[in-house]
């Protein structure tokens, strides 16, 4: 099962829906991306999945790895991401890198590392963030970026927070609540203290669609995921009311990982 989410913004006076995610499954893996358009904030508390932008360190592994790509409809904003995962039950270490481009004026490469402990019930985790940023053939400058993140488990239930930032900008908080179940449908909840997410996944076979909207100033997104042996493949579309939609493909595989810890 995997979590998906939204996260909205507003950038040069249009307002984008930013989402992406799933709840976890067996063998679909998704990376999600930094663009505006397209982020993973409020998926980031998910227990499982690939790292991204805005997800937590605090997640148990899952040995693999993902690459997406988001664009934007009418809008020449594109991002490519890249996403690393492997360890055991004990220890997790993961990698994100991220490209965006936005028309000719603003480029981002962002490269993090995180790693993540797990006791029992209890997981903690930290990540590491290199931000650089530049606009073609003017200024070029480079941010550093932390998280810091928990996740308690109690049977199907998933508890969350995380608190991440740039050093030159204020922490922003983010906490969640997922229903991971072995049935055909697992649910979320998640908040950043600005709007509330909630969404669920359905399940057959092959095949998962994954629903999330948000609220206030409501926002929707929809994925399909099908997945076969160690790989899959999913499709990401979101919109908002009076704004330009986007879209989103995922492309991972699971690998046979043996750890030293072991």
């Amino acid at each position: 099962m995997w979590s998906v989410f939204l996260f909205v913004r507003k950038l040069r006076g249009v307002a984008t829906v930013l989402f992406v995610a799933q709840l976890l499954s067996a063998l679909v893996f998704a990376s999600e991306g930094r663009a505006s358009f397209a982020s993973l904030l409020s998926g980031g508390n998910a227990p499982r999945g690939l790292g991204g932008y805005h997800s937590t360190p605090a997640r148990h592994a899952e040995n693999a790895y993902g690459v997406s790509y988001y664009w934007m409809d009418e809008v020449d904003e594109i991002s490519w991401n890249l996403s690393l995962d492997f360890g055991n039950d004990i220890y997790r270490v993961g990698a994100f890198v991220s490209y965006q481009s936005m028309d000719s004026l603003h480029r981002a490469l962002y490269s993090e590392g995180s790693f993540a402990r797990t006791w029992n019930r209890l997981t903690l985790g930290m990540a590491y963030g290199l931000d650089m940023e530049w606009i073609p053939g003017d200024v070029f400058w480079t941010r550093h970026r932390f998280k810091w993140a928990a996740n308690y488990s109690w049977r199907q239930i998933h508890v969350a927070g995380m608190l991440n930032g740039f050093m030159d900008e204020g922490v922003t908080p983010a906490v969640g609540v997922h229903w991971i179940s072995d049935e055909p449908i697992s649910a979320f909840a998640e908040c950043d203290f600005d709007y509330l997410y909630v969404g669920a996944v359905f399940r057959w076979n092959l095949l998962e669609i994954s629903t999330s909207y948000r609220f206030p100033d409501f926002a929707f997104a929809m994925q399909f995921s099908f997945r076969w042996s160690f790989c899959g493949v999913s499709y990401a579309r979101g919109f908002k009311h009076n704004s330009l939609g986007w879209s989103g493909i995922h492309v991972s595989r699971k690998f046979t990982y043996h750890s030293a810890w072991n």
